[in-house]
C-alpha cells in the first residue's frame, strides 16, 4: 500500500540526487537503504553485553569500509 508524505522541495531534490547516485529504482528502496545503512552505523561499538570503547579515529576508519 502506497502513502503520501509532505516534504520540502529541497528535500525532494536531495532525494532525487541520491536516488540517481545510488541507482535506486524507487524512493522506497532509497529510503530503506539509507535507514539500513544508518542502523548499521549506530551499532558501531556495541556488543550484546556492554559497549566497547573506541577512539574517534577507529570509528572513522570503520565507517570508510
Amino acid at each position: 500500500m502506497a502513502t503520501t508524505i509532505q516534504i520540502k522541495e529541497t528535500t525532494k531534490q536531495m532525494l532525487d540526487n541520491l536516488k540517481s547516485k545510488k541507482k535506486s529504482s524507487s524512493y522506497d528502496e532509497l529510503i530503506r537503504n539509507i535507514i539500513s545503512e544508518k542502523s548499521k552505523q549506530n551499532m558501531f561499538g556495541f556488543t550484546a553485553k556492554k559497549p566497547l570503547k573506541f577512539k574517534k579515529e577507529d570509528e572513522m576508519i570503520f565507517n570508510e569500509l
